[in-house]
C-alpha cells in the first residue's frame, strides 16, 4: 500500500492522467453495458486493456503512457470490483475476488517502480508484457463460456487452448524473463521482489486451476461421447 501512496505523494502530475483514464476506461465500459451484461462489458474492457498494451509495447518507443493507461485500468478495474460487492455477501465475494485485487494492487505498484525509477523500463514491463500475452485467451475463453453456452465443443476446445498459452507464458516465458534478469531483482526493493513472487505463484496456481478444468472437460466429453454412441446403438 506504500507504493500507492507513493503514486500520489512522490508524483502527484501522474494523478493528470489516471484520474482521466480512469475515466475513459469507465466510459467504454459504460457503452459496452447498451447491448452487454456488466461481466460481460467488463471483460471486454479488459481485453481491449490487454491489446492496448501489448500494440504500446510492440510500436511505441515512450512506454511512460502506457504505463499510466495500466494503472488507470487498475484502478477503474478495482472500482469495478468493489462497486459488485452488494450483488452476493461480501464474505462470500470478497473471497472469489480477493486475487484479482491482490493482482490489481501488485500491478499498480510494480508499474510504479518504473514511474519512480527503481526499475529500469524494459526490466519489469519485459515482464509485464508477458502477463499480458498470457491474459488473451482468458478473455477470449470467459465470453465464449458466457455468450455461446450451447456450443459446447466449442467451449472445451477453448479452454484447451487457454491452458496451452497461459501455462506458456505464465511458467515457462515468465520463469526465463526471471532467471535472466535475476540480477536485477535482487537489487529490486524487497516488497517489489515479494509482490512480482506473488504474481509469479498467481500463474502456477491459476495453471494449476486450468488444468483440473481440462481434466475434467476431457472427462465430460468422454462420457457425452460414450452416452451418444449408447444412444445411436440402441
Amino acid at each position: 500500500m506504500t507504493n500507492i501512496y507513493h503514486i500520489i505523494s512522490s508524483h502527484p502530475m501522474n494523478i493528470e492522467y489516471i484520474l482521466p483514464l480512469v475515466t475513459f476506461w469507465r466510459t467504454i465500459s459504460n457503452q459496452i453495458m447498451k447491448y452487454h451484461p456488466p461481466n460481460i462489458a467488463n471483460n471486454a474492457v479488459s481485453f481491449i486493456h490487454c491489446l492496448t498494451f501489448i500494440a504500446h509495447y510492440n510500436y511505441d518507443y515512450n512506454l511512460n503512457y502506457a504505463t499510466h493507461i495500466s494503472i488507470g485500468f487498475y484502478a477503474y478495474d478495482l472500482l469495478f470490483i468493489f462497486s459488485r460487492l452488494y450483488q452476493k455477501p461480501i464474505k462470500d465475494e470478497l473471497k472469489q475476488r480477493a486475487p484479482f485485487i491482490m493482482h490489481h494492487i501488485a500491478g499498480i505498484c510494480l508499474l510504479n517502480a518504473t514511474l519512480t525509477g527503481e526499475s529500469n523500463e524494459q526490466q519489469i514491463l519485459g515482464g509485464y508484457i508477458i502477463l499480458e500475452k498470457s491474459n488473451i485467451m482468458l478473455y477470449i475463453s470467459y465470453y465464449l463460456h458466457k455468450q455461446y453456452t450451447e456450443y459446447y465443443k466449442l467451449n472445451v476446445l477453448s479452454d484447451f487452448i487457454q491452458i496451452i498459452v497461459y501455462s506458456y507464458y505464465r511458467v515457462f516465458a515468465l520463469s526465463l524473463f526471471l532467471y535472466n534478469n535475476k540480477t536485477h531483482f535482487f537489487q529490486l526493493h524487497l516488497m517489489t521482489q515479494i509482490l512480482i513472487m506473488v504474481i509469479y505463484s498467481m500463474g502456477f496456481a491459476w495453471s494449476y486451476r486450468l488444468l483440473k478444468k481440462n481434466i475434467a472437460n476431457i472427462y465430460a466429453v468422454r462420457s457425452l461421447t460414450r452416452s451418444k454412441k449408447y444412444s445411436s446403438d440402441g
